[in-house]
C-alpha cells in the first residue's frame, strides 16, 4: 500500500512538472498572439484555470450547505499563493516586479484585503450570512476586473520578435488547455497519495489538513509559477498567483454565496484573515520598496507561512479539545 502510494506520488509529481512547463510555454505564446501582457494572461487564463479546483470544492460545499468550507478554502488558498508560492519562487530563483505591473498588483491586493475584511466584519457585526446579493456583487467585481485586465496591451519587446500565426495561436491554446487539465488532475493524485502516506505514517488528520491539503489546494499555482519564474516569465507567475487570489475571493466565493448563504464564524477565520492581510501587506511593501524578491525575502515569506500553519494547527487542536 505504501509502495503504491509512493510510486503514485513520484509519477504524478513528474507529470505535474512537465504539464506546468507546457502551460508556461504556451501561455507566453498566447500573450504574444492576443497582443496582451503576460500579466493579463496570468490574471485571466492561468489564474482562473488554476482556481477551478477551488471553484469545484466551493460550489459543492455550498450546495451541501457547508459554506464555511468554501470560505476556509478561499482564505487558506490566498495565503498559500502569496507566502508559499511566491515565497518559494523568491527563495529558489528570485524574481522582479516590473514598474508597469505594480499598479495592477496593488489594486488586487487592496481589493482582496478589503473584501476579506468586509466578509469577516459583516458576519461579526450583523450576525448574518454572506448571501445572494453579496455573491452577485462579487461575481460582478470578477467580471469588471477581467474586462479591465483585457484592456492592458502588451508592450513590444523588439523588432526581432517573431509574430504568432493564427494556426500557432490555436495550437498554443490547445496545448495550454491540455496542460491545465494535466496540472489539475496530476495535482489531485499527488495530494491523495501524500495523504495516504501520511496516514500510513500515523500522522494526525488535523495536521494533514493543515499541511498537505492546505498546500495541495495551491499545488497548480505552485508548479506553474515556479516553472514561470525559473524561465524568467515573471509576469505570468505574478499574474497567476495574485490573479488566483482575485478569482478565489470574487468568482469562487461569489458563486458559492449565490448558491447558498455562507455563515463565517469569526473565531474560526480570524487567524486566516490576519495572515491574509499580513501576506498582502508584506508582498506589497517588498514589491514597492525593492521591486525584486531575493532569497532573504523568500525566507521571510516562507517563515510567515510556517507560522500560519502552526497557528491554525494549534487552533484546530484547541477546537477539538473543546
Amino acid at each position: 500500500m505504501a509502495l503504491v502510494a509512493l510510486l503514485t506520488l513520484l509519477i504524478f509529481t513528474f507529470i505535474l512538472s512537465k504539464a506546468s512547463s507546457l502551460v508556461v510555454n504556451n501561455a507566453s505564446k498566447l500573450a504574444r498572439f492576443f497582443g496582451i501582457s503576460q500579466l493579463a494572461i496570468g490574471f485571466l487564463l492561468i489564474a482562473v484555470s488554476t482556481s477551478l479546483p477551488e471553484l469545484a470544492v466551493s460550489v459543492a460545499s455550498s450546495s451541501a450547505k457547508e459554506g464555511a468550507i468554501a470560505a476556509g478554502n478561499v482564505f487558506g488558498s490566498n495565503i498559500s499563493n502569496i507566502l508559499l508560492v511566491l515565497g518559494l519562487g523568491a527563495f529558489l530563483y528570485g524574481f522582479k516586479v516590473k514598474k508597469e505591473n505594480l499598479a495592477d498588483i496593488a489594486l488586487v491586493l487592496l481589493l482582496t484585503t478589503l473584501i476579506s475584511s468586509y466578509i469577516i466584519l459583516h458576519s461579526q457585526i450583523s450576525q448574518s450570512a454572506l448571501g445572494l446579493y453579496e455573491g452577485i456583487l462579487l461575481l460582478l467585481i470578477a467580471g469588471w476586473y477581467g474586462w479591465r485586465v483585457l484592456g492592458k496591451k502588451r508592450a513590444p519587446e523588439g523588432q526581432s520578435e517573431i509574430p504568432i500565426t493564427r494556426h500557432q495561436g490555436l495550437m498554443a491554446f490547445l496545448f495550454f488547455t491540455a496542460g491545465i487539465l494535466a496540472v489539475i488532475i496530476s495535482s489531485s493524485f499527488v495530494v491523495d497519495s501524500a495523504v495516504k502516506l501520511a496516514e500510513i505514517a500515523g500522522v494526525s488528520k488535523s495536521f494533514i489538513g493543515a499541511t498537505i491539503i492546505a498546500i495541495g489546494t495551491s499545488l497548480p499555482e505552485l508548479s506553474i509559477d515556479l516553472q514561470a519564474i525559473r524561465k524568467k516569465q515573471y509576469g505570468l507567475a505574478l499574474g497567476d498567483a495574485i490573479g488566483s487570489n482575485m478569482a478565489n475571493i470574487t468568482l469562487v466565493l461569489g458563486a458559492a454565496a449565490a448558491i447558498n448563504p455562507i455563515a463565517v464564524q469569526l473565531k474560526v477565520f480570524i487567524a486566516a484573515l490576519v495572515f491574509a492581510i499580513a501576506a498582502n501587506m508584506l508582498f506589497f511593501y517588498l514589491a514597492t520598496l525593492k521591486k525584486k524578491f531575493e532569497r532573504k525575502d523568500g525566507t521571510l515569506m516562507l517563515a510567515l507561512y510556517a507560522l500560519y500553519l502552526l497557528t491554525i494547527f494549534f487552533l484546530q487542536l484547541n477546537e477539538v479539545a473543546f
